[in-house]
């Protein structure tokens, strides 16, 4: 049998960032696939599984694939796991995944980036599905983690995919394979997410009112500026009102289709609600805030609630970044056709850092807290049709960029 476009066994060792680079060839993948087949009732017993899994040789390439997985390419046939039934539709499934690895094959986007493939980038590292493989065939067992994956075509289109993996080593017949199972838990990390969202901002709100209301009772604020005070504890009640009614949409978000509400926004007195709120905030204590000197006033379109719990979001990581004393600043400027919100503060995020930065669980401040920045492109991306950056270097600091466009366009 031959195998288009199968991928070819690596003639010398490559360099890698992770796991080993070096692959078997094309006629070694097809006699352990024809081993595996051979044996009674393994093909059964894989397509009864619920979850999609593999069987992947030494060298993490997939020999064995069940239904499941199989209609997770596309290319799902309930008769094609023995070589010799629709052996037509074998060969093309054969060509798709067969001798590659779970990322080629499934469309990682970071697979494409080295010679070696799946395994082998530095951001493979961090991938929980590379980890658990490579821990079960090191130490002979089983292991669990969890994983996200950018799917891409390689023509622009990405999707994330959150997966619960499971890796356990085996021997069969005095040769090691490794059962990699997978499920897709997209639907229960975005649940999740949205609800930690909330809590994250309905908290950095509410503790705005109660550091003013502290400042009031214990009689620190002078008659002058009990005035200001009381404004500012105003707006910050009325925001942690739209943050609750806010919730409801969020809530029901996990399809995606959450629903805003676009109105005319001015940049200067959006900016003047983010700063008071963070200044009396507990990220905000013994740290400067400042408006950057080039920001313009202007109007344009969106959804007032969601703009600021961005913004928020970004300077309260920026505030916790930096050291007591520090200086975080917010600015803002008008383009052609979209206006943009900047957040800086002079730290430098660890390159590990940033490479994980949007990452949904990810967080430096312990488990369930990796949730600021991800909710910031979740929500500027998906709802407010716009984009989000950062650089993070030694000459610049860190530098969070948001650009929106001029005019949100609601979809009905």
């Amino acid at each position: 049998m031959t195998v288009p476009n199968a991928p070819e066994a690596v003639p010398v060792k490559l360099p890698t960032a992770f796991a080993p680079a070096e692959r078997a060839g094309v006629e070694e993948v097809l006699r352990q696939h024809r081993k595996l087949v051979g044996l009674p009732f393994v093909c059964d017993f894989l397509d009864a599984m619920p979850n999609m899994a593999v069987v992947l040789n030494g060298d993490r390439q997939i020999v064995l694939m069940n239904l499941a997985f199989r209609e997770f390419l596309g290319t799902g046939d309930p008769e094609v796991g023995v070589v010799d039934q629709r052996r037509e539709v074998f060969e093309a499934l054969v060509a798709s995944a067969l001798g590659k690895r779970p990322g080629e094959a499934v469309g990682c986007i970071h697979s494409r980036e080295t010679d070696g493939g799946c395994g082998t980038t530095k951001f493979c590292r961090n991938c929980g599905a590379a980890r658990a493989i490579v821990n079960s065939q090191k130490w002979r067992g089983l292991d669990v983690q969890e994983c996200r994956l950018t799917i891409g075509n390689g023509e622009g289109v990405e999707t994330s995919v959150d997966f619960r993996v499971w890796a356990q080593s085996l021997d069969v017949e005095g040769e090691r394979f490794t059962v990699f199972s997978l499920i897709d838990i997209s639907h229960e990390k975005r649940r999740e997410a949205l609800e930690r969202i909330f809590y994250h901002d309905v908290l950095n709100t509410a503790g705005g009112v109660q550091g003013l209301s502290e400042l009031m009772a214990q009689g620190q604020l002078p008659a002058a500026g009990i005035q200001e005070a009381a404004t500012v504890m105003s707006q910050s009640a009325d925001q942690l009102v739209e943050e609750i009614d806010a919730q409801r949409a969020l809530s029901a978000a996990e399809s995606g289709d959450l629903e805003v509400a676009p109105r005319v926004v001015h940049s200067m007195e959006l900016i003047r609600r983010v700063l008071n709120v963070m200044r009396t905030s507990t990220a905000g204590r013994g740290r400067e805030l400042h408006v950057e000197s080039t920001t313009q006033p202007f109007e344009f379109t969106s959804d007032p609630v969601l703009v600021r719990r961005v913004l928020v979001n970004l300077t309260k990581n920026a505030l916790e970044a930096v050291p007591v004393g520090g200086v975080v600043t917010v600015g803002a400027r008008r383009e052609t056709d979209a206006v943009v919100f900047t957040v800086h503060n002079a730290s430098v995020m660890p390159v590990e850092v940033q490479q994980q930065v949007f990452q949904r669980s990810y967080s430096t401040k312990g488990a369930g807290r990796g949730l600021g920045t991800y909710s910031i492109r979740l929500l500027t991306r998906h709802y407010l049709r716009g984009q989000v950056s950062f650089v993070s270097n030694e000459s610049e600091g860190t530098v969070f960029t948001v650009r929106l466009p001029r005019a949100l366009a609601v979809a009905h």
